[in-house]
């Protein structure tokens, strides 16, 4: 999987190797990557696999981000989450946890779905390598 980020105008390349538990983070502007290993975490997609489980209730539908999507909200260990889920992919595109600590949002922005090659999971050459091993 590839992600690329932009925080503070610093454009960010991070690209997870699951087979290899491999996680390569990419710092553009310095061309330094950091190489550490990992364990496979849940994906966005992943988060909606036994939704089902905790008996959802379909709110309705809304259009977020430009992409009509399916909300939902569901109770799990004291959280309600409500979800926003792309209706073309199955995807959710936001994603609003409310407990007892607090509420906190997560939102993905610019999904394209479509083919890539390869080589967009090849970074440059010549890279200032850092490895953690952890």
């Amino acid at each position: 999987m590839r992600t690329e980020t932009v925080a503070e105008g610093e454009t960010i390349i991070t690209i997870l190797d699951n087979n290899a538990r491999t996680m390569y983070v990419y710092y553009e502007s310095t061309g330094m990557v950091m190489v550490m290993n990992y364990q496979p975490q849940e994906s966005a997609l992943d988060e909606t696999r036994g939704i089902t489980d905790y008996n959802p209730v379909i709110l309705g539908t809304e259009t977020y981000d430009g992409k009509e999507c399916m909300v939902i909200q569901y109770t799990v260990e004291g959280a309600t989450i409500k979800m926003w889920i792309w209706k073309q992919y199955g995807f959710p595109i936001k994603v609003e946890t409310t407990s007892s600590r607090g509420t906190y949002i997560i939102e993905y922005r610019n999904v394209v779905f479509n083919s890539v090659t390869d080589d967009v999971f090849v970074l440059p050459s010549g890279l200032t390598t850092m490895t953690f091993t952890v």
